[in-house]
C-alpha cells in the first residue's frame, strides 16, 4: 500500500510538474510577445540617428537669393530696362536741334549763254558744292513730347515687369522648397512604415511557430510590408524628383547634394482679408502695368491728335561753292553764304486720315480702361480664393493633428488587446496602417498651409515676406 501510495504520489507530482511548465511555456510566449510589442511601438517613435556628414543646409531666405541672382527670366527682365532706358534716352534726343552736313558735285550739260550773239559762261563746269545745316524743331503738335512721355512709361513698365517676374520666381522657389520638405517627411513616415511591417511579420512568424496564430497572418503581414517597400520606394523617387525641380529653378549642376531647412510652421497668418486685399490694390505689379497701360493709350491718343497741328522748325544754313575740291568759290559765285529759315509745315486736308487714327487710340484707351477694370477684379478674386485656402489649410492642420493623436491612441489600443489575445494581428495592421496614413495626412496638411500661405504673399504683390 505504501509503495502504491508512493507511485500515486509520483505521479502527480508528475503530473503538477508537467502543468508548471505548460504555464511556465505560456508565459514565456506571452513575455516573448510583450516584449516585441514594446519594440514594435518604439518603432513608432520618431527615430534618431547619428550626426552624419551632410552638405551645408540651405534656408529659404538663400535659396531665393541665389534664384534671383542666377534666373535667366530675371536676366531678360534686366535688359528689357536697359533697352527701354535707352528708348527714353532716344526721345531726349528729339528735342535737341540736329546737325547735319552736305557735300555735292555737279557737271551741267550747258553752263553759258548767249546774249546778242555773244556766248557768255554763266555757271562753272565743275561745281562743288558743302552745306552746313543747323534744325530745332519749335513745334511739332505734341508729338516730340508725347513720345517722351511714352518712352519714359515703357520704362516703366519694363520695371513693373521685372518685379512681377521676381515675385513669380520666389513663389516657384518657396513651393519646391517645401515640396523637398514634404518629400523628406514623406519618406520618414514610408520608412517608419516599412520598419514597423517588418516588427510586425517578426511577431507573426513568432506566433506562427508557437501555434498561436494562424499562417494567413503571416502572410497578411508580409503583404503589408510589400506594399510599405512600395510606398517608400516612391517616396524616395518623389523626394529626388523634387531636389531636381529645385536644383533646376536655383540652376546648380544636378550632382549637386541639396539639403534645406526645415521652415515648417504652424503659426496663424495674422492679417484680415480686407488688409490682404488693400495690399494687393496697393502693390500687384499687374495692376500698376494696367494703370500705366492706360497712361500710355492715353498719350496715343495725344499722338495721334498731334498731326492736327502744324510743326514749326528753326533752320540756319551755312553754304560753300566753288568749282574745286576745296569749295573756295571761282569767278561764278562767291566762297560762302548762309541763311536763315523760320518755317511751319501744315497738312491741311488728308481725307480724315488724322481724325481715323484718333478714333482707333481712343479704342485702344478704352481697351485699357476696361483691361484696368478686369485686373481689380481678377486680384480681388485671387485674393480671396488665396486668403480662403489659407484659412481651410489651417483648419486642416488641426484636425489632422487630432488624426494622429486618435490613431495612436488606436494602435496602442489594439497592440494592448492583441497582448491578451482578445484581437486579431489583422486589427494591429490596421491600426498601424490608418496610424501611418494619419501622418501622411497631417505633413500633406502641413505642407499644403505654408503653400497657401505663399501664394496669399504672391496674391498680395508682397516680396520681402517669406
Amino acid at each position: 500500500m505504501e509503495a502504491l501510495d508512493g507511485n500515486r504520489n509520483l505521479h502527480a507530482h508528475e503530473h503538477n510538474h508537467s502543468h508548471a511548465l505548460g504555464l511556465f511555456g505560456r508565459h514565456h510566449i506571452i513575455n516573448r510577445f510583450a516584449t516585441m510589442l514594446v519594440c514594435l511601438a518604439f518603432n513608432l517613435l520618431p527615430q534618431t540617428t547619428h550626426a552624419q556628414e551632410t552638405p551645408p543646409v540651405l534656408n529659404l531666405k538663400q535659396s531665393i537669393e541665389i534664384a534671383l541672382e542666377r534666373n535667366l527670366g530675371i536676366r531678360v527682365a534686366v535688359e528689357e530696362i536697359e533697352v527701354s532706358r535707352e528708348q527714353r534716352k532716344e526721345a531726349i534726343t528729339e528735342f535737341l536741334p540736329q546737325i547735319s552736313a552736305d557735300y555735292e558735285y555737279r557737271r551741267p550739260s550747258e553752263t553759258s549763254t548767249t546774249v546778242d550773239n555773244l556766248t557768255i559762261d554763266a555757271a562753272d563746269k565743275n561745281q562743288y558744292e558743302f552745306t552746313g545745316t543747323f534744325e530745332q524743331p519749335l513745334f511739332t503738335g505734341f508729338a516730340t513730347l508725347t513720345n517722351y512721355q511714352l518712352a519714359k512709361l515703357g520704362l516703366d513698365v519694363a520695371k513693373i515687369q521685372l518685379a512681377q517676374t521676381r515675385l513669380d520666381l520666389i513663389l516657384q522657389v518657396k513651393e519646391r522648397y517645401f515640396s523637398i520638405l514634404r518629400g523628406e517627411k514623406i519618406r520618414e513616415v514610408a520608412e517608419q512604415s516599412v520598419r514597423q511591417l517588418r516588427e510586425g511579420v517578426r511577431v507573426s512568424e513568432g506566433f506562427y511557430q508557437e501555434g498561436m496564430s494562424p499562417k494567413i497572418d503571416v502572410l497578411d503581414a508580409e503583404t503589408r510590408l510589400a506594399r510599405a517597400e512600395e510606398q517608400l520606394i516612391r517616396a524616395m523617387n518623389d523626394l529626388e524628383v523634387a531636389k531636381s525641380r529645385f536644383k533646376t529653378i536655383l540652376r546648380v549642376p544636378m550632382d549637386t547634394h541639396v539639403q534645406v531647412e526645415d521652415i515648417l510652421s504652424t503659426k496663424s497668418y495674422e492679417r484680415s482679408y480686407q488688409s490682404s486685399h488693400d495690399i494687393a490694390l496697393k502693390n500687384r505689379p499687374e495692376l500698376l502695368e494696367a494703370k500705366k497701360n492706360v497712361a500710355r493709350a492715353e498719350k496715343g491718343v495725344t499722338l495721334a491728335k498731334s498731326d492736327y497741328y502744324p510743326e514749326v522748325t528753326f533752320e540756319m544754313n551755312y553754304f560753300r561753292r566753288g568749282d574745286d575740291p576745296t569749295v573756295n568759290g571761282s569767278d561764278s559765285v562767291d566762297r560762302e553764304s548762309w541763311d536763315i529759315v523760320v518755317g511751319a509745315t501744315w497738312t491741311l486736308f488728308e481725307w480724315g486720315k488724322t481724325r481715323y487714327a484718333t478714333n482707333q487710340q481712343r479704342g485702344r484707351l478704352r481697351q485699357a480702361q476696361e483691361t484696368l477694370e478686369e485686373a481689380i477684379d481678377t486680384i480681388g478674386l485671387e485674393v480671396k480664393t488665396a486668403y480662403l485656402t489659407l484659412e481651410a489649410a489651417e483648419r486642416s492642420v488641426v484636425v489632422a493633428e487630432k488624426g494622429i493623436v486618435s490613431a495612436e491612441e488606436n494602435f496602442r489600443m489594439s497592440a494592448e488587446r492583441y497582448k491578451e489575445q482578445v484581437t486579431t494581428a489583422t486589427e494591429v495592421l490596421d491600426a498601424q496602417t490608418r496610424l501611418t496614413e494619419a501622418r501622411t495626412s497631417y505633413t500633406n496638411a502641413l505642407v499644403a498651409f505654408n503653400v497657401a500661405r505663399a501664394r496669399l504673399i504672391r496674391a498680395m504683390g508682397l516680396e520681402g515676406e517669406l
